[in-house]
């Protein structure tokens, strides 16, 4: 009777070391889905019935009560072998039992490196009735701009676990293949720009240089995208320096672009979703188009044109040469993930023409003012600078001088001074009648110093002396902080 009970011992214990070590679980799944438009990226897909997990070899005689359940995680993200997705953005969920007990349902379960319930059981598991057990599960691939990645099969692989209803481990099975294939590629690889100039806007006129001028179509950029239909690209632009002339040179600051239209080609501007709003140029890329709402159209060649937007002002009027003012612009096609596509330069220039015309000539000898403040007497009685003979204007019909400043105050390291304490006076030499000077306080504004209605050709070179000055006893310069204050003083001659 000792050994029949020992042999029992024995038995028992072995069949319970059964149950536990030979429960296996398998897969096998019906081919990953492949995305191959925008669309189909951007809006997902499900695969019903795509994975068939398997619970196989259940020991004779188990018998696990309602709450046993099978967990999943990623091993890793899905990846082509350069590039991945995240594995969030994959889901399972339960369909149906193919094999095996019912009371099994689920819901939709991402995809993480944490273990997570896949099903929830209300029936127990028994052997033999269920030795084998097979179950199915849709994939749920979320959609988005995380599956605008390089082409080709995304995969991982999931760790399935089973558990009793007390979280005991049952069986493991870490090699579980799961994947995707990306067919539609974003990267707008293969596409190329080129670009041309159109005819340079002239500054003719004292007029146009002080409000400005738009050049139309001054700009064309040509995309040739070839096999790429992408989308969310940007067209970007940077200046690579000032608009020079010689030793003469005006800043990209004062210069916009402004898209015009789109001459040749799709997608639309509408589709695009392009602004007219003037971009001002810089030294550092900014963005002209995009990101783009539309995709290029593959092997359509497409054409945008832009219009140049030049500011007028002060910084034309001291670009001292005449002639054509230059300077290298780079075009950039950048792809929805930043990468750059293509690029291209394109000579973009303005020019100015107009010198106060072949009939004047006007030139300031010794031009630079140095007023100083360095005793009492300086304060009290006040400065000033003469210049003899320090305007020479040579016309040939009458004429008007205007003198304006390049901005309303005088500027220093710690404060700013208004322009209007200076007073400039000139006076025309001796004997020449018919020249009306005026004295003025300096502005930022035109004022007219200078009118000369006289056509004999005795009047034809004039040399004007010309005096700045700041009366004493000035409040405002009496308590400005100590310093150097600078302003640039500008004279125009204009015909009469």
């Amino acid at each position: 009777m000792g050994k029949a009970y020992l042999g029992l011992i024995i038995l028992f214990c072995l069949t319970i070391g059964k149950s536990e070590g030979q429960i296996t679980l398998g897969s096998f799944n019906s081919g990953g889905p492949t995305l191959s438009s925008y669309n189909e990226v951007m809006a997902g897909t499900t695969v019903v019935n795509y994975m068939t997990f398997q619970i196989s070899n259940i020991p004779y005689g188990t018998n696990l009560p309602a709450g046993w359940t099978l967990k999943i995680r990623a091993n890793a993200n899905f990846s082509n072998g350069a590039s991945s997705i995240p594995s969030q953005y994959v889901s399972l969920k339960f369909r149906s039992v193919d094999v095996g007990p019912s009371g099994v349902s689920g819901s939709a379960v991402p995809l993480t490196s944490t273990n997570a319930n896949l099903i929830t059981t209300s029936v127990a598991l028994t052997a033999p009735n269920d030795y084998y057990v097979a179950q199915k599960f849709d994939m749920i691939i979320q959609g988005g701009n995380h599956l605008l990645v390089p082409t080709g099969t995304y995969s991982t692989t999931l760790t399935l676990s089973m558990y009793d209803r007390n979280g005991n481990l049952l069986a493991t099975n870490g090699n579980v293949p799961v994947s995707f294939t990306i067919n539609y590629s974003n990267s707008c690889s293969g596409a190329a720009l080129n670009g041309s100039a159109g005819m340079p806007y002239n500054f003719d006129t004292y007029q146009k240089l002080q409000s400005g001028g738009t050049a139309t179509d001054a700009l064309t950029i040509q995309y040739s995208p070839y096999a790429a239909n992408c989308i969310g690209w940007s067209l970007k632009v940077r200046a690579n320096g000032n608009f020079i002339n010689g030793s003469s040179s005006v800043s990209p600051q004062y210069v916009s672009l402004r898209f015009n239209r789109v001459s040749m080609g799709s997608p639309s501007a509408a589709d695009i979703g392009i602004s007219s709003n003037a971009v001002p140029l810089g030294m550092s890329d900014v963005v002209l188009e995009g990101p783009s709402m539309a995709a290029f159209q593959a092997y359509n060649f497409t054409e945008h044109k832009f219009d140049m937007v030049i500011q007028g002002g002060n910084h034309l009027l001291l670009a001292k040469n005449t002639g054509t003012y230059s300077c290298p612009l780079t075009f950039s096609l950048y792809n929805q993930s930043g990468q750059l596509v293509s690029s291209v330069n394109v000579n973009a220039s303005f020019q100015i023409s107009y010198a106060n015309s072949v009939n004047y000539s006007i030139a300031l000898q010794n031009p630079d003012v140095a007023m100083l403040y360095n005793t009492p007497a300086s304060y009290t009685a006040g400065v000033s600078v003469t210049k003899t003979k320090g305007l020479k204007i040579v016309g040939f019909s009458p004429y008007q001088v205007i003198v304006k400043t390049t901005g309303p105050n005088l500027t220093g390291s710690a404060d700013n001074l208004p322009v209007s304490l200076v007073r400039l006076e000139n006076t025309p030499p001796s004997g020449k009648p018919g020249i009306s000077s005026v004295a003025i306080n300096l502005s930022s504004a035109d004022q007219v110093i200078i009118t000369n209605n006289m056509n004999d050709y005795t009047y034809q070179t004039i040399e004007y002396d010309l005096r700045y000055s700041i009366a004493g006893g000035n409040t405002t310069i009496n308590t400005a902080k100590g310093g150097t204050y600078t302003t640039q003083v500008i004279y125009v001659i204009l015909p009469k």
